[in-house]
């Protein structure tokens, strides 16, 4: 027995190969028979063959720390310290986090190296020192280096190092070579 509904579904599907030029007028009749079997087979659904996977290991979250970051054991995002903020997306206290996953105290932050500068290499001092030598205001002196031609401070303190001179050296020399 034909069933009317798929019937006319094939019919369909072959007018529009028809009118697409795939298929010729002398073939309409076949192509419209294949697509209703097609069809009438997908009725029931497709066959198909269902085997299991093999079950993949799952690696156990972990907490780690590591020179440079920490990483959090349940989204493993790599942060310098796993803040409070952090883990209360996750639901948990940083005690609860540190309890479940067995961290210490320690481990949940990493130490940032902090490059100092001691010296005439300090930015601090070196205002200071042109605020004495030039009796300039702190809120004037990035406007008086930049005055003698330096990129600012970091400027002034790179050409001094390249020279080989202190920054007030330069500075001094820089205004004499202004005055001639």
């Amino acid at each position: 027995m034909i069933d009317k509904e798929i019937w006319a579904e094939a019919l369909n599907l072959a007018k529009d190969q028809l009118r697409h030029g795939k298929v010729h007028f002398s073939e309409l009749e076949v192509v419209t028979k294949s697509i209703y079997e097609k069809l009438d087979s997908l009725r029931c659904g497709p066959v198909i063959d269902i085997t299991a996977e093999p079950m993949k290991q799952i690696e156990a979250q972990r907490h780690e720390k590591t020179r440079k970051c920490v990483r959090c054991a349940l989204c493993g995002a790599e942060y310098k310290t796993l803040t409070k903020k952090h883990l209360a997306s996750h639901g948990l206290t940083r005690e609860e986090y540190m309890q479940k996953f067995d961290v210490k105290k320690k481990d949940m932050s990493v130490k940032v190296a902090r490059k100092t500068t001691s010296g005439e290499d300090n930015p601090l001092k070196q205002m200071q020192m042109v605020m004495k030598e030039f009796s300039v205001a702190r809120g004037e002196v990035k406007k008086f280096v930049t005055d003698k031609g330096f990129d600012g401070l970091k400027g002034l303190a790179a050409a001094a190092k390249e020279k080989n001179v202190g920054i007030i050296e330069l500075l001094q020399g820089s205004a004499e070579s202004k005055k001639k």
